[in-house]
């Protein structure tokens, strides 16, 4: 039997109406519902692979969903069916930024301005990755184009700020970033990056205050509350910043950074065991924490074998990691296998971290300048300090109550300061820059006067006094206020002119240990002078040379305190020094590793510990490394 075989044909697919499918899926991108957008996208692009505004949105939607290598593959393939699509290029230099590729970024905010030379967004975006990876003046540049051509573009101005404020130029940084807060009320960028200016020139009230807006726009920004804690805590609220922490930690556990934070806190306050219990819940969060595991390797509570080492080692080559969270893994590494009896693998891997400090310094466009060093300091030998004790007599502001703990970093200074700040009329308020501050200022209000004997005395006068009565207020009654800023022996002159009866107390230590101390030392900030070990006994011998040719023009009182001499005989070189401070003498200064106060500093876990003579002769482990160094501290001023 045969069958009829019948055949309807199906009926044609209804055509796809792609722009539909895009208005739609951006529809659902704006309103957040990121999944409905990404499903929509891709719909669009089965029925056609090359339209560019699908690419393009599909990659802005996989971006925000976290997938950044998808987003950067799509947005590419955009900008190449389309080269006239000016914002695809924005989007995927931000793609391209948030994969740490910011070279790539940057070439194609530049690819976009070729087609478009006005294109606005283009040179703001190019102002802010060029000021994020070290070329300020290019950033400048672009950002000037900008803001002629749209004065209140806000990235232009964030961008602007932010490559003044690494350029140190405080006070034009300060402009912009007040004028993107004009513009921009709730601009992130822009209250944090001021907050953190402020922050960083000790300007802590105002930085507090910036910092709770900023949290106050974006309550789960674990990153601002951070910041606005840890700003809290070195405005001396310790207890305020751990309940910051604390409420944070409430709402979203586990963040490795808030944990760490809120150890730090508990450190440089002195309490050791809440410390080390907070930073190995850090590390309990992210075992790559490497910030918490530097900490308690400083702490000397970190165990160290074998397979520590090689998941350390890991941590220091991962791509993935920030860039300062490898320096950190590698000087634990380094310091944990110089304890473990390895002083020549320890030395190698002192190097490695060291090359990585300097990749760090050359991102944010920090660098040693030695011969721009050498001239100040012939500067100052041959007039300067000369100019200065003729010509700023009657300047300052007559109080006693400023003691300046200054010498080389790691030559003993935060152990004095502890000392002096054991006694119960004696504020120790570590690392102040409102010395430094005040130069600039002062510097900047007589620009153009080559003559010290033409200066305003009344620019300095101001500075004096606002200084004067931050140190009240630091010191709330007490008779002595202690800045422990080291370098301040650069700034010797400019001391004695702002406060003519202050006293100094100069620490020095064997140049050989200082090179070793800090170069074995990982520094979140400064001392870029210190990866390098010829740097760095360069740098000793002209800071020290700077401060003498201070000192041989100084009317101020100067006590000069050796850390060996300390460490040796304790009993005889603390009443000395309190009696330098004109105070009476009090027993407490001896058990200075009792006191509690807050230390912020890389010393503050030592300092609370009894005196040790161990640091002394540091250098000898390392002696057939250090060639670099005996050349400098040997070669000829």
């Amino acid at each position: 039997m045969s069958y009829k075989v019948k055949h309807s044909p199906a009926p044609a697919p209804a055509p796809v109406n792609v722009d539909a499918l895009i208005l739609d899926g951006l529809t659902a991108h704006q309103a957040g519902r990121l999944t409905e957008a990404a499903d929509l996208y891709a719909r669009a692009l089965k029925a056609r692979p090359d339209h560019a505004d699908a690419l393009n949105l599909a990659g802005a939607c996989a971006f925000a969903q976290g997938q950044t290598e998808t987003a950067i593959r799509l947005i590419s393939r955009a900008v190449a069916v389309l080269p006239t699509h000016f914002d695809a290029y924005l989007n995927l230099a931000e793609a391209q930024r948030s994969a740490g590729r910011a070279r790539d970024a940057i070439e194609t905010c530049r690819k976009a301005l070729v087609g478009k030379p006005d294109f606005v967004d283009a040179h703001a975006r190019l102002a802010t990755l060029l000021g994020e990876n070290g070329a300020f003046d290019q950033a400048l540049a672009h950002a000037s184009v900008a803001l002629a051509l749209a004065p209140d573009t806000l990235e232009a101005l964030c961008g602007k700020a932010l490559a003044l404020r690494r350029l140190q130029r405080n006070v034009e940084a300060g402009a912009a970033y007040a004028r993107a807060v004009d513009v921009g009320p709730e601009n992130l960028a822009a209250l944090t990056g001021w907050a953190a200016m402020l922050a960083q020139n000790d300007q802590i009230e105002e930085a507090t205050a910036l910092y709770r807006r900023a949290a106050a726009v974006a309550p789960g920004d674990v990153s601002i509350i951070g910041a606005l804690g840890s700003a809290v805590e070195r405005g001396g609220d310790t207890a305020g910043a751990i309940a910051i922490f604390d409420s944070t930690l409430a709402q979203a556990p586990g963040s490795a950074d808030i944990e760490h934070r809120r150890a730090a806190a508990l450190r440089d306050s002195g309490d050791f065991a809440g410390a080390e219990a907070g930073f190995r819940r850090s590390i309990a969060a992210d075992p790559n924490f490497a910030p918490a595991i530097l900490a308690l390797t400083r702490m000397k509570r970190f165990d160290f074998d074998a397979a520590e080492g090689k998941r350390l080692g890991r941590l220091i080559v991962d791509q993935a990691q920030p860039l300062t969270h490898k320096v950190q893994a590698a000087f634990a590494l380094a310091e944990l296998t110089d304890r473990a009896g390895d002083p020549d693998g320890a030395f190698r891997r002192y190097a490695e971290a060291n090359k990585l400090q300097t990749r760090f310094h050359a991102e944010r466009g920090e660098r040693f300048d030695a011969p721009g060093l050498r001239a100040m300091v012939e500067r100052t030998e041959a007039r300067v300090a000369q100019d200065y004790r003729e010509h700023t007599a009657g300047w300052g502001d007559p109080t006693e109550q400023p003691v300046f703990v200054v010498g080389l970093p790691r030559s003993g200074t935060s152990l004095v300061e502890q000392i002096c700040a054991s006694h119960s009329e004696v504020v120790g308020a570590g690392e102040l820059t409102a010395v430094l501050n005040a130069a600039r200022r002062i510097a900047a209000a007589n620009e153009g006067r080559e003559s010290l004997a033409d200066w305003t005395p009344e620019v300095a006068r101001t500075e004096a006094q606002r200084h004067a009565q931050a140190l009240r207020t630091l010191g709330q009654g007490a008779s002595r206020v202690v800045d422990k800023t080291p370098l301040n022996v650069m700034r010797l002159g400019l001391i004695g002119a702002l406060f003519p009866n202050a006293r100094i107390i100069w620490c020095h230590r064997d140049p050989r240990d200082v090179v070793i101390s800090n170069h074995t030392l990982f520094f979140a900030r400064g001392n870029t002078y210190s990866t390098d070990l010829g740097n760095c006994a360069y740098a000793v011998r002209q800071i020290e040379r700077m401060g003498a040719a201070w000192e041989k023009h100084s009317r101020l009182p100067i006590l000069h305190v050796a850390y060996e001499d300390l460490v040796a005989d304790l009993d005889s070189q603390v009443p000395r020094i309190i009696d330098f401070l004109g105070l009476p003498w009090e027993p407490a200064c001896l058990d200075f590793h009792m006191t509690e106060r807050r230390v912020d500093t890389p010393s503050s876990w030592q300092v609370r510990q009894p005196i040790y003579s161990s640091s002394i002769g540091r250098w000898t482990r390392y002696e057939k490394h250090l060639g670099p160094m005996f050349e400098a501290l040997a070669a000829p001023l």
